[in-house]
């Protein structure tokens, strides 16, 4: 925490997808660190909630958005420009969808659903805020991935290729920034207890992080601005996807077999 502090203190910090549980949990920690928050989300009473819990001093802000919607980011930008501007972005929203690809033949809406907001809205989002971090000399972007890029999880074909997509984007960003002192960073989580992961029955004997855990994977990323922060297994993952790729396709196919559908998918709505 105090290594946090140095990073965040007095700074302002917008957090996405804070009605949820890991931003909820980053909102706090950044809070306890002495950020100045600003919480954006869809769920205007989550977001009432996650500022009440955010400890008593930190300055908070809420701002129930839509990052698909561009009035509604508009609207976002310029307030946050009455007020400073940001310093520090975690993209943390996002849609998650696990179905096999058999299911999803007649459903390609989930897939522009998915990338709308794990890549069009981050985007967005990223690229109005980017002119006033340039203009302050600094700044710091989190892009929150997950480790289904790194192991070649199945049944991911939307969630997967959309943090692909906002992974990419800041591996081209961050060369263009690096000399203006404004850090990209990609976190790579891996199972996470959350309401988004609730549906997918056949993960809940799997390990996974708490909320609390991964936000506190995503905090590592502001404390010391690597680009990559990811798990053991998720690093093994990639290596494995250079030096033995039919190995970790083999292990893929593997997860595909043991891990049914779940139950959504099977009874999917539209």
């Amino acid at each position: 925490m105090r290594g946090l502090s140095t990073r965040v203190r007095g700074r302002r910090v917008l957090v996405t997808g804070a009605s949820g549980a890991i931003g909820r949990q980053v909102a706090i920690l950044l809070g306890a660190a002495g950020a100045e928050l600003s919480l954006l989300g869809r769920d205007r009473r989550a977001l009432d909630e996650t500022a009440r819990l955010v400890p008593s001093g930190a300055p908070v802000r809420v701002f129930p958005v839509d990052l698909t919607a561009a009035d509604e980011l508009t609207f976002l930008t310029e307030e946050l420009a009455k007020q400073g501007g940001v310093d520090i972005l975690v993209n943390n929203a996002g849609r998650s969808i696990r179905r096999g690809a058999a299911l999803a033949v007649d459903r390609p809406h989930d897939y522009r659903r998915t990338m709308a907001v794990n890549y069009f809205g981050a985007v967005d989002l990223t690229l109005r805020l980017l002119p006033g971090m340039r203009e302050r000399g600094g700044g710091h972007i989190v892009n929150v991935a997950t480790i289904g890029l790194q192991l070649g999880m199945a049944r991911f074909t939307a969630y997967n290729p959309s943090k692909a997509a906002i992974e990419a984007f800041g591996q081209s960003l961050a060369p263009e920034l690096r000399r203006e002192r404004i850090a990209v960073s990609t976190v790579h989580l891996p199972l996470v207890r959350t309401r988004m992961s609730a549906p997918t029955t056949a993960f809940a004997k799997l390990p996974a992080l708490t909320p609390e855990q991964a936000a506190r994977m995503v905090c590592t990323a502001l404390v010391t601005r690597r680009p990559r922060v990811s798990t053991p297994l998720g690093t093994l993952g990639e290596l494995l996807g250079v030096a033995a790729p039919r190995l970790r396709l083999a292990f893929a196919a593997l997860e595909y077999r043991c891990l049914p559908e779940s139950p959504g998918a099977l009874g999917a709505d539209r």
